[in-house]
């Protein structure tokens, strides 16, 4: 189950995925990514524990592990959390200067999301675009913006957040382009 949280910078993403996470799963696993120093926000109980997975490959390794090393019985059972995939995108983008090589890490790593067996809240900004954009960040945005729509698409369920408040995308009736 493809659970998508997105809102912009500061909306309250984390706070309300850790606690949807808890209201439908007692144990999880939550991933933070990209290059920073991790910020690893209170847990929602002793049964949740905190990996810092940085960016590139590792993130899609650190996903593959725990998906094959989980029991299958057990994958209703458990979350796992990724906080955020826009942060690791960053990342790998400040990483290499080759944007076929992270457009194909973006794919493993979309891949593993895919594949995953069990709960899965996949935490991702909503992108929006300046006046005037670089080349770098018009492609980024672009990317994103595209990765977004990809999970939207096998998402059970998706929410935006705004000011702290959360919006079920899809049980409000809203559909893709694409699907109509």
């Amino acid at each position: 189950m493809l659970i998508t949280v997105t809102g912009g910078i500061g909306s309250g993403k984390t706070r309300f995925a850790l606690k949807y996470a808890a209201g439908i799963s007692r144990e999880g696993v939550y991933l933070s990514t990209g290059d920073h120093d991790p910020v690893i926000p209170e847990l929602p109980s002793a049964h949740y524990r905190a990996i810092h997975a940085g960016n590139g490959q590792h993130l899609t390794e650190v996903i593959t592990q725990i998906n094959r090393e989980s029991n299958l019985f057990l994958a209703d059972q458990r979350i796992l959390i990724v906080d955020s995939l826009t942060s690791w995108m960053a990342a790998g983008f400040r990483a290499t200067e080759d944007l076929n090589h992270q457009r194909s890490e973006t794919q493993l790593l979309l891949d593993a999301l895919l594949s995953y067996q069990g709960k899965l809240l996949v935490i991702t900004n909503e992108m929006h675009g300046t006046l005037h954009p670089t080349e770098e960040e018009r492609i980024f945005t672009a990317r994103m913006a595209s990765v977004n729509r990809m999970l939207q698409i096998h998402a059970e369920k998706m929410y935006l957040l705004v000011s702290g408040l959360a919006i079920d995308l899809k049980r409000q009736g809203m559909r893709n382009e694409d699907e109509r």
